[in-house]
């Protein structure tokens, strides 16, 4: 009578087990199948990206869905002064742009979060023209920024206006044609020394009637205050030297543009939240993203 209890036990047990075998089997396979069906064409464009992520260039470039490819297949594109068919020889004679430079130095950071800064874009994305209020800028986007703003404790956005631009450069421009356009007399575009070029160049590129550049700031008159319509760019924090400046001109008729690409905690410290009325700020110096052209 034990014997037939033992083995009606380990029956019951052993068909137990089959059942439930059977049930985990056939929901980890179902769910594999809706998980298939539910990702389809962004399991494809997922995969892609991380093959073409994970190609290491020997740590002197990166390999790109959108760059070069041989065979239909992303190569690497590699850094200045590195060679060699793995991209691991360092050119002694290569000389360094001092000039300019690119944010590589964040890329650490994105690759350590990769799954949390990875995006994935349908072709049909928000192909409008506008968005759902009829606007031209993602209210989303704007939330962010100013969030952003706020966390990082370097301006005041509340009451202020937002402004997109093709980078920080296009803004610039826009900021000296705005201020110029309703003056009496024409608008002195001034910056003091050492000042960013492309003040000057790109004033010059897009003189008129409205505002021509000077001069230094400095030079502008013997003493700071004008009576004359004055335009003056501010870098704070300057480059290359890192020093929060204000502006060197006074004046009832001066209009100031404060260039503060360069004031995130990453690169200076932050006495106060910039609160003036023209502010320009870029992405590619508090993420790296330069090549996504947003100031």
């Amino acid at each position: 009578m034990a014997n037939k209890k033992r083995t009606f036990c380990y029956s019951l047990c052993l068909l137990t087990s089959l059942a439930l075998n059977l049930f985990f089997i056939t929901n980890l396979y179902l769910d594999n199948k809706l998980n298939k069906q539910k990702l389809s064409w962004s399991r494809e464009a997922a995969a892609e990206a991380e093959a073409a992520a994970i190609i290491s260039c020997s740590g002197h470039g990166r390999a790109y869905l959108d760059g070069l490819a041989v065979d239909g297949k992303p190569i690497c594109e590699c850094n200045t002064c590195y060679g060699g068919h793995d991209y691991s020889v360092f050119s002694p004679d290569c000389a360094a742009d001092a000039d300019s430079g690119d944010p590589l130095f964040l890329e650490p950071f994105w690759m350590q979060h990769a799954a949390k800064s990875a995006v994935l874009i349908a072709g049909w994305h928000r192909m409008s023209y506008t968005f759902y209020d009829q606007s031209f800028i993602s209210q989303e986007l704007e939330n962010h920024i100013r969030r952003v703003h706020s966390i990082a404790r370097n301006a005041i956005t509340k009451g202020k206006y937002i402004v997109f631009g093709g980078g920080s450069t296009q803004l610039l421009s826009a900021a000296v044609y705005a201020l110029s356009m309703n003056l009496s007399s024409p608008a002195s575009v001034v910056a003091a020394p050492l000042a960013y070029p492309l003040y000057e160049t790109q004033t010059n590129y897009f003189q008129n009637n409205h505002f021509k550049f000077n001069e230094d700031a400095l030079l502008l008159n013997n003493s700071s205050y004008t009576t004359s319509n004055v335009i003056e760019f501010v870098t704070s924090p300057n480059n290359p030297d890192g020093k929060l400046r204000e502006p060197v001109s006074r004046g009832p008729s001066v209009r100031v543009i404060y260039d503060h690409a360069y004031y995130w905690p990453h690169f200076t410290a932050i006495p106060a939240p910039a609160d003036e009325d023209v502010m320009i700020f870029t992405i590619s110096k508090l993420t790296g993203h330069a090549g996504s052209r947003l100031g």
